[in-house]
């Protein structure tokens, strides 16, 4: 694949094999970061954005190999293209709202109702409403468990089960070159711990569970990448804001 930026979609080299899809649309907080990760055999898509705008019409490249995506959680801003993948992997607790993505369960509503300006513009120019925006089912074709290894060819990806944002959310973990895809979990921003299915002992726990992780590159589910040292900066942070 190559760099690309459309104004509406934008593909950035991460090195490494790893890429960043972000849907320019959405307003940073509300974009959710679609990652890429290659392999020798198959390519992991970690989580697949608002979908508003269809990738195989923005980036053909990008089905030109097997892929096999992961939705980290099934939140509107990380499962709205889910669709467009044949295989797709989720955490069993989560899979019902996959099958059946409502607007509540997936927080479309209230949440963008509360947040118009998430959307920047509408990239159909059809004018854009929360309420009428449904997206489409994508049934889970496989589950994951926490500790899982997806096997990309030549380079292997550990699912976490990590609760606190969401009852199945998931990080990713590639011990070989230390790089974290924590998600929602933790970024360099507000980490969502009110909204229905979070759960801020869960949440705390599981930044324990991060923080014994020997992490050198961290690729967030929002705004910019970061490093370990950060990563724990932040982790401190926000146990010492919710007093823990």
């Amino acid at each position: 694949m190559k760099p690309y930026d459309d104004g509406v979609i934008r593909l950035e080299d991460h090195g490494d094999g790893i890429w960043r899809i972000e849907e320019l649309f959405a307003i940073p907080s509300a974009r959710g970061a679609i990652w890429v990760v290659d392999g020798r055999d198959r390519r992991l898509v970690i989580d697949a954005g608002w979908g508003l705008v269809p990738l195989r019409e923005r980036l053909p490249a990008l089905f030109d190999r097997p892929i096999v995506a992961v939705a980290s959680h099934t939140h509107f801003d990380h499962i709205g293209g889910l669709h467009q993948f044949a295989e797709r992997l989720v955490h069993p607790l989560e899979a019902p709202i996959l099958a059946e993505p409502g607007q509540e369960a997936t927080q479309i509503l209230p949440y963008l109702e509360e947040y118009p300006e998430s959307l920047a513009f509408d990239p159909a120019g059809k004018g854009f409403t929360a309420r009428d925006w449904h997206i489409p089912p994508a049934p889970a074709t496989g589950l994951v468990e926490d500790g899982q290894v997806i096997e990309l060819g030549g380079r292997q990806i550990v699912c976490l089960h990590t609760p606190g944002h969401s009852p199945g959310h998931l990080c990713f973990y590639e011990e070989t070159t230390r790089t974290l895809f924590p998600v929602d979990l933790v970024y360099k921003g507000e980490i969502l711990d009110d909204i229905p299915g979070a759960d801020i002992g869960d949440l705390l726990e599981s930044h324990r569970r991060l923080l014994t992780l020997d992490v050198e590159r961290v690729l967030p589910g929002h705004f910019a990448p970061f490093d370990g040292r950060r990563l724990r900066e932040l982790i401190d942070t926000y146990r010492h804001n919710r007093g823990a």
